[in-house]
């Protein structure tokens, strides 16, 4: 199964539903307003068209050209490295085909009818994708790689070129980008202080903001860091995710009774007990931990994990997997509440000093991933322009963004090619024409090509859309993030601290922005 399958069914569905009510696929605002919201949002959710906004609308009217590239850029930090992830997403995006009838449908929404505001909408233009690409968008995207590690920004994590009008819808894909490889990044990051993904607990739903985004932040985390285990059913559910026993024992089971420690008792004693991980601070940690110790003594066997939950919850988790590992005790702690990757590599540093077992330590942070858009920042910006065909271009305009106050907001003029060092695992990007500089490679793959052979797109086979978890994209991308995280070595995956180095670029690409800088120079000199 391949991602045009997926798309197929997806609309097969859609129609079969229609169909099951009596329905036509509408063609005009008011009929689609007449389906019920389940219905609206599995139409509208896949029509590309729909999905941009104003800003891409008026972005996209530079007048006379017919092609266009842009370049997809983080240009924030969150440490030392970021992870690109989250190319899958733009699979779904890409491969939906697009109707006659949706095209009348999104026509008729921007004709403004409805409030009396219309907006811009090439009609005859997408029409003209049906008829020519049979609906596909007539665009390329290549990109570095699932799993791609880079130190530097702003870095391109994709380039898209192809007709212009095409090329300005993928607006939403790059946000998307930008979330999955914040947590591709986090995850990495945990993966980096613990040594080991599986003494982490990914929480998988709980702390995001809606569950749709849940299934997607875990592949991310299983490309960036290693890290697919869970403590949450549904989210091992949805992706095969192996999960751990650390279910929670809230305040309300020990209140039952008015011994706690008989409460205590009768937790062990059942059938959560060996899968429990149990809070101990009813009244007081020490003393919950005392009379854990004493049923201990009685022959009660233990839970799978303890976790601190009031207090100094480092000073008693350290105490207790002290004694416990005295014990002969192969019972885990879990540190969790909000911990982010450098509070992890704080307490690292202290059970490694007190020569305490690593594998009994388990850590949770699963609010981490659900970062603020600013925190990691994808941006998409105008690289080229052009008329004449992709073959033979003329009126030829390269473009960057300049920002003479902060030079990370700049970005990369004309068409670009990523070059890797397998021996240090760097980056330098480089122009399209130029070939690799010496002990680099080439380093680039392409995603999707709707250009090439009109209403055949090529998609990467590499993702499996029935086993994404399990595709060679996603393993060949948590490898390949832990391949060049080993090589850039711990000066720069263990610092968590937000990085503004530049990227690396050849001279000719450095050339050339610098000549487009000079004439913003220029300009402000006149």
């Amino acid at each position: 199964m391949n991602y045009l399958d997926l798309a197929r069914k997806v609309a097969t569905r859609s129609n079969m539903i229609l169909q099951s009510e009596d329905l036509l696929f509408p063609t005009t605002y008011a009929e689609f307003m007449e389906l019920d919201l389940d219905l609206r949002q599995r139409i509208a959710f896949n029509i590309p068209v729909i999905q941009s906004d104003n800003y891409e609308h008026f972005m996209a009217c530079l007048p006379g050209k017919k092609y266009a590239g842009q370049h997809v850029l983080i240009r924030k930090q969150i440490g030392g490295f970021t992870v690109a992830s989250g190319y899958w997403k733009w699979l779904e995006f890409l491969t939906h085909q697009i109707t006659c009838e949706e095209v009348e449908l999104t026509a008729d929404f921007f004709s403004g009818k409805h409030n009396n505001f219309s907006r811009q909408f090439n009609k005859d233009y997408w029409f003209h994708v049906v008829d020519d690409y049979d609906g596909y968008l007539p665009i390329v995207v290549t990109y570095p790689g699932e799993g791609a590690v880079f130190t530097g920004v702003p870095f391109p994590v994709a380039q898209v070129y192809g007709e212009k009008s095409a090329v300005w819808v993928n607006e939403p894909m790059y946000i998307q980008i930008g979330h999955l490889s914040y947590a591709a990044t986090v995850a990495a990051q945990f993966a980096e202080v613990l040594g080991d993904p599986w003494r982490f607990i990914e929480v998988g739903f709980r702390a995001l903001q809606n569950k749709e985004t849940g299934p997607d932040l875990l592949l991310a985390m299983l490309v960036g860091g290693g890290i697919i285990s869970t403590s949450n059913d549904l989210a091992a559910f949805i992706n095969g995710a192996p999960f751990k026993s650390t279910g929670t024992t809230g305040h309300c089971f020990y209140q039952q009774e008015t011994d706690f420690k008989e409460s205590l008792r009768n937790l062990l004693n059942s059938p959560l007990g060996k899968y429990a991980t149990v809070l101990l601070d009813i009244n007081s940690h020490e003393h919950g931990f005392q009379q854990l110790l004493e049923l201990r003594a009685e022959g009660h066997k233990m839970p799978f994990a303890i976790r601190p939950d009031s207090g100094d919850v480092l000073k008693q988790g350290m105490s207790n997997l002290t004694v416990l590992q005295d014990f002969g005790e192969e019972m885990h702690i879990v540190f969790e509440d909000g911990l982010k990757p450098k509070g992890v590599q704080d307490i690292e540093k202290i059970r490694r000093q007190y020569s305490l077992n690593k594998n009994r330590t388990i850590y949770g942070g699963g609010s981490c991933f659900v970062g603020t858009r600013r925190d990691l920042e994808a941006a998409y910006k105008a690289c080229c322009f052009h008329n004449g065909t992709p073959g033979e271009r003329t009126d030829v305009v390269e473009t960057m963004k300049v920002c003479l106050d902060d030079s990370m907001k700049q970005s990369i003029p004309g068409m670009i090619n990523w070059f890797f060092n397998p021996e240090t695992g760097f980056y330098t990007i480089g122009c399209s024409d130029e070939s690799p500089p010496d002990n680099f490679e080439e380093r680039h793959k392409v995603l999707y090509d709707g250009l090439t052979n009109p209403g055949q797109p090529y998609i990467d086979p590499d993702y499996d859309p029935s086993n994404l978890a399990q595709c060679s994209a996603i393993q060949g991308g948590k490898a390949n993030s832990l391949a060049i995280r080993g090589l850039l070595g711990p000066a720069f995956c263990q610092d968590l601290e937000p990085n503004r180095t530049g990227i690396a670029m050849t001279q000719k690409l450095r050339e050339k922005r610098k000549k487009l800088k000079q004439v913003a120079l220029d300009y402000i000199k006149k």
